[in-house]
């Protein structure tokens, strides 16, 4: 199992707050099986705004570290990136102040839970028209995401990432239930933990569910 979206490097977001932390949380994915991190800290305006240059720091603190005790493990960097009009992301990620994915042109975008963006497909648009991918994290926890605007994402080339709790009913009946939905008309790319120190990884008891693996995959 390849893990897509984790907040594993330590004192960079509210992932986790010091290196043990991050290596218990290794530890735990080890445990249930995954093979490959992608480690995406938060890029969120005005809130998590560590700079590129903080996060490979810790990054290569925590790879140090990981190499040290031998943990049978491969970490990747990259980035959830929180899209703001405030903020011209696509020129950031051109003058590498964001992150892609393991230095791929496949970027882990998230939007606010609350309020929808008047010009999302745009928003796309605008991305795959620099080179760029998209993979909207977490998709059930939008609460103004509807089916109808999953099949217009997916029509735009974007690609579609769930929560392994969601998926199992550790958040709320209405995720659940759209996770469902969404895995049977065939409209999931990707299941990933989003583990923080306070939510730990459950991708093992989705892939034995699911049974599926190309869902807990990740070509690069």
């Amino acid at each position: 199992m390849i893990d897509i979206h984790t907040h594993v490097i330590p004192n960079v977001d509210d992932g986790s707050p010091d290196l043990e932390t991050s290596l218990a949380m290794i530890r735990h994915e080890i445990d249930i099986g995954v093979t490959e991190i992608i480690c995406t800290p938060h890029h969120i305006y005005h809130r998590y705004e560590k700079t590129v240059e903080e996060i490979t720091k810790q990054f290569l603190l925590l790879k140090e570290a990981v190499e040290k005790e031998n943990l049978p493990i491969k970490l990747y960097l990259g980035q959830e990136i929180c899209y703001s009009h405030r903020e011209d992301q696509i020129k950031m990620l051109k003058e590498g102040k964001l992150l892609t994915l393991n230095n791929t042109n496949r970027i882990l975008l998230e939007f606010s839970f609350t309020r929808e963006p008047e010009d999302l497909l745009d928003v796309l648009y605008n991305f795959s028209i620099h080179g760029y991918e998209v993979i909207i994290a977490h998709i059930e926890r939008y609460e103004w995401m509807t089916y109808d605007k999953v099949l217009s994402i997916r029509n735009e080339g974007a690609k579609i990432q769930i929560n392994s709790n969601s998926y199992l009913g550790l958040t709320t009946w209405k995720e659940k239930r759209f996770v469902k939905k969404l895995l049977k008309k065939d409209l999931v790319d990707y299941v990933a933990s989003d583990t923080h120190s306070f939510r730990p990884s459950s991708l093992d008891k989705s892939y034995k569910k699911i049974k599926n693996p190309d869902l807990f995959n990740y070509v690069r």
